[in-house]
């Protein structure tokens, strides 16, 4: 009798166990794939703030703005095949954070002519975008 109910006791002990474990693989197979940018707060906060008018692949076509690859460190301007604005072809200076931080909390202020209406306000915000691009020019 009591050989019996150790060996009820232990197969509910390995079922529970066993569920457990099932309905972690569950979790981790079915809760979708792993973002890179769920790992990156920056380059959530690029794809959230920026993604949608700039690219940041290699060899990416521009879209609203220019391809960002590589921004840091670049003169304004300058990526072949994208058009800017008149007020842009006159920028004089290269990219840096300090440069790129009153950039994207307001562009016109900075730049008045210039045809980007994005502006972020959150300096918190602002910092991740500016290290996200450090990180793609420093990679590059």
């Amino acid at each position: 009798m009591i050989a019996g109910w150790r060996a009820a006791v232990g197969f509910g002990v390995i079922a529970r166990l066993f569920s457990g474990a099932l309905a972690t693989l569950c979790v981790v197979c079915f809760s979708g794939p792993l973002r890179a940018e769920d790992a990156d707060p920056g380059k959530a906060q690029f794809i959230k703030s920026c993604g949608v008018c700039h690219a940041v692949e290699k060899d990416a076509a521009p879209r609203q703005g220019p391809n960002l690859l590589g921004v840091v460190g670049r003169k304004a301007a300058s990526v072949d095949g994208f058009k800017y604005s008149e007020a842009m072809k006159t920028a004089d200076w290269s990219w840096d954070e300090k440069n790129l931080d009153p950039w994207i909390e307001n562009a016109a202020a900075v730049k008045p002519g210039v045809t980007m209406n994005y502006r972020q306000a959150d300096p918190d915000k602002r910092a991740l975008i500016i290290s996200y691009l450090k990180s793609l020019s420093a990679a590059k």
